[in-house]
């Protein structure tokens, strides 16, 4: 995973899954970071406690509220260094080892690694053309138990997915709370992309729909910045309790300076000016990585894909399922990198998809990269 934000040299990277933070207002940040430093270091620079600023929940209850969510009080939230270490501490404190999660597919490697670590066993939740098909959850979740399997946990990341882009709809989202509530599941909704749809409009969150089933997973990650390794938790009293002692013994404590940095961002400015700057940069790169595809490969037949309408990645498929795991080398001698599919599955086979990512790559690059991935891919298929 470490591999997938190198890099150098003339490669256009369309791997790693960095935010644009050109549009982040760098002096204003820096003023503000000064000031926290210069008038109240000795607090920021120190341990704190395993709980969120009071400070900063202002800021969450912001994010959260945008896709439909009450603010969350802050006993509900546990502090985390972005949603990875959420993951982590979601198998470690939610389950026990041996248990199984169920996890959409293709799935967020991250994901796979935190519920492996663990000591749990995924298992895919079954899907259609519309994305996560709950009746089938159901009967995947009974059949689990007839075996003697214990399957508690349910991960999803319903929002311009990673790595596919795509959004689960409002009816089905309805759908799988149903089916959660029916068979007392957890759900893990992890939500990194959910304000960043191009033309501003939000779908209600699962955590928004249903929240005493849902542990919602959000990060400052997309939306600020990833090198404050700030993200939070937000979860029903009990199991936030159990989740910040799991975080404490991960982390001791979070950065007292990031919640701080953050909030005073918050109180200052907002969030509405920033999510706008990020959601016109992703919607102009997006623009040049399907036109520029579809230039390049709309007229062979070969190669699949769709538009995403937010988030980062653009998921390209082979009609004839080529595998794509070997042609990222040869993409390397070209001068470009992706990620092949099989870094998606859970079981480690083949896939004849690959991710893209647009979200950091300069714009007069994009259009360049596509044209030596196309060099590579009509050569794997001819």
């Amino acid at each position: 995973m470490p591999r997938l934000f190198e890099r150098g040299g003339d490669t256009v990277s369309f791997a790693g899954g960095l935010p644009d933070l050109d549009v982040l207002p760098l002096d204003a940040i820096s003023r503000q970071m000064s000031g926290l430093v210069r008038l109240g270091g000795r607090i920021a620079l120190q341990y704190s406690t395993p709980h969120v600023a009071q400070a900063l929940v202002p800021a969450i209850g912001d994010l959260m509220g945008r896709e439909g969510a009450c603010p969350a009080a802050a006993g509900d939230l546990v502090p985390t260094s972005g949603s990875q270490m959420g993951l982590m501490a979601v198998g470690l404190a939610l389950a026990e080892p041996g248990e199984t999660v169920l996890v959409q597919t293709p799935a967020y490697p991250g994901a796979a690694a935190a519920f492996r670590t663990a000591g749990l066993r995924l298992h895919a939740m079954p899907r259609d053309a519309r994305g996560l098909a709950p009746e089938g959850l159901r009967e995947t979740i009974l059949q689990l138990r007839r075996e003697g399997r214990t399957a508690r946990l349910v991960y999803c990341n319903p929002t311009f997915q990673n790595p596919t882009g795509a959004t689960l709809p409002a009816d089905r989202r309805r759908e799988l709370l149903a089916v959660a509530g029916e068979l007392g599941l957890t759900v893990i909704e992890d939500n990194p992309y959910g304000l960043l749809g191009f033309d501003g409009q939000t779908t209600d969150t699962l955590k928004a729909l249903a929240p005493d089933r849902v542990v919602y997973l959000g990060t400052f990650s997309k939306v600020f910045a990833p090198g404050l390794r700030c993200g939070w938790i937000a979860a029903p009293r009990e199991q936030a309790a159990a989740l910040r002692r799991t975080t404490e013994v991960m982390a001791l404590s979070p950065s007292a300076l990031a919640q701080a940095a953050i909030a005073a961002f918050h109180a200052r400015s907002g969030w509405t000016e920033l999510i706008d700057r990020y959601r016109a940069s992703y919607r102009e790169r997006c623009a040049l990585m399907a036109d520029a595809l579809e230039r390049e490969l709309g007229g062979d037949g070969q190669w699949t894909w769709r538009r995403p309408q937010g988030g980062f990645y653009l998921w390209l498929r082979h009609r004839d399922g080529l595998d794509t795991g070997p042609l990222a080398a040869a993409a390397a001698e070209h001068g470009v990198s992706f990620v092949p599919g099989s870094h998606f599955r859970i079981d480690g086979g083949p896939s004849d998809a690959l991710r893209l990512c647009f979200s950091h790559v300069p714009r007069e690059r994009i259009a360049v990269g596509v044209s030596r991935l196309a060099t590579v891919l009509r050569g794997a298929a001819a």
